[in-house]
């Protein structure tokens, strides 16, 4: 029976704000979204601790796909009591899965190949450190060491080159990814002869590591190839697909953008639209507030979002979306945004001082709640004015305004009830 499915896990609980989430949430949950879930349990897993959680037993849980549907689904870690009536099975170690890939050999002929003529590339290049490309030896950072299919000193930077061909675990992936950053050295996972495919189809371990690269991919085939032996360069294909199909571009590492944090990578995405929304607003906003002509016309953007006929410009701005989206800004930002208040004490007491303001008293404790804590909740003068706002009807997340909000700050309410 080991390894197989036995039971449904139907909720597991994000232990960062205690968000239940369904099995049937886990579905509708869209590609980035079930990308940060993956990481998260992850990267808590990694370190010892959990991120989500069994609703039943309380055991650690993760979220892999089925193989066949390619659907994922929450599943219990290895010993998780086997009383739990969701209990999923024992999945097989991380070690185990990456050996039977070559009957224990852990590196395919291809595999091998590709990283000797990574190397040969690398000291091809003038823009190489002489002397510093080595292959398949340890770096210690710590108590941790890893192996680096290459590494060497590349335009003044130390990088690690991992080869990507296989379906490696997402715990190695991330492992690795945290401990090249803790060791300073930047990391480029890169496959060999990359086929652009339908990104329902991407394998699983592509897929991790396309975002890991901030959604690129990065891979060489006998074009690239030739290419940097005629140019004594280094360059690797980028691929990158922000939901209009896959591009492409022969790169050099130079002209990849390296941020201080994280993987590099060659275009970036575009921002999701409520971030844009959000950034516009914020520009258009000063301390006297956001002007009408331009506040219309962001208001009007986010109606359309919306797409109800009922919800229009003239319909937020009565039901005062505006005021609403400085003062929750200016909780995100950990600043008064549209408003001559000193701090957000103040905020918070010249908002609920409007009557009209009170049904928003729930949306406000909640942003509160997650941004800043308890402390502001706390304060004589803030809870009173909670405490009479409280009294009135509340807008509900299904509201005009309660749907805005879920629509522009997702990393505030999605999967949470308002009531809280």
């Amino acid at each position: 029976m080991k390894g197989r499915l036995q039971r449904t896990l139907k909720r597991a609980v994000r232990l960062r704000d205690m968000a239940v989430i369904t099995s049937d949430d886990l579905l509708q949950i869209d590609a980035d979204g079930y990308q940060e879930v993956r990481r998260s349990a992850t990267r808590a897993r990694n370190d010892g601790q959990a991120a989500f959680v069994c609703d039943h037993c309380g055991f650690p849980v993760y979220a892999p796909r089925e193989p066949n549907t390619r659907l994922p689904f929450w599943r219990h870690h290895k010993g998780a009591p086997r009383s739990c009536p969701w209990w999923t099975g024992e999945p097989g170690s991380t070690d185990a899965v990456s050996a039977s890939q070559f009957q224990g050999a852990q590196e395919s002929p291809l595999h091998l190949r590709v990283k000797n003529l990574v190397a040969e590339l690398l000291n091809a290049d003038p823009l190489t450190e002489p002397g510093s490309v080595v292959v398949d030896e340890y770096v210690v950072c710590g108590e941790s060491r890893r192996r680096p299919d290459v590494r060497a000193t590349y335009d003044g930077k130390p990088i690690a080159i991992e080869i990507q061909l296989a379906t490696t675990q997402i715990p190695i992936i991330v492992a690795r990814e945290d401990f090249y950053q803790r060791e300073g050295r930047h990391l480029i996972w890169l496959t060999w002869n990359f086929v652009p495919v339908e990104r329902a189809h991407l394998l699983t371990a592509l897929e991790d590591i396309f975002y890991s690269h901030n959604k690129n991919l990065f891979s060489l085939d006998d074009e690239v190839v030739a290419e940097c032996l005629a140019r004594k360069a280094f360059l690797v294909r980028a691929f990158w697909e922000h939901g209009s199909g896959w591009n492409s571009k022969i790169t050099a590492l130079p002209e990849l953008e390296w941020p201080p944090s994280g993987l590099p990578y060659a275009v970036a995405p575009p921002p999701p639209w409520h971030m844009g929304f959000r950034a516009r607003w914020l520009a258009a906003t000063t301390n006297g507030g956001t002007p009408w002509s331009l506040r219309r016309d962001l208001l009007a953007d986010l109606a359309e979002r919306l797409n109800e006929d009922a919800i229009d410009a003239t319909a937020l701005e009565e039901a005062d979306m505006g005021a609403l989206l400085n003062a929750i800004l200016s909780f995100v930002e950990g600043k008064p945004v549209g408003s001559a208040q000193r701090n957000l004490s103040e905020v918070i007491n010249t908002f609920l001082s409007s009557e009209r303001r009170h049904r928003f008293a729930r949306i406000m404790r909640k942003v509160i709640s997650i941004t800043t804590g308890p402390d502001i909740l706390d304060k004589p003068s803030v809870a009173a004015k909670f405490a009479r706002a409280m009294e009135d009807a509340q807008d509900a997340p299904d509201s005009m305004v309660g749907k805005a909000a879920l629509l522009l700050f997702p990393e505030l309410f999605q999967k949470r009830k308002l009531t809280t």
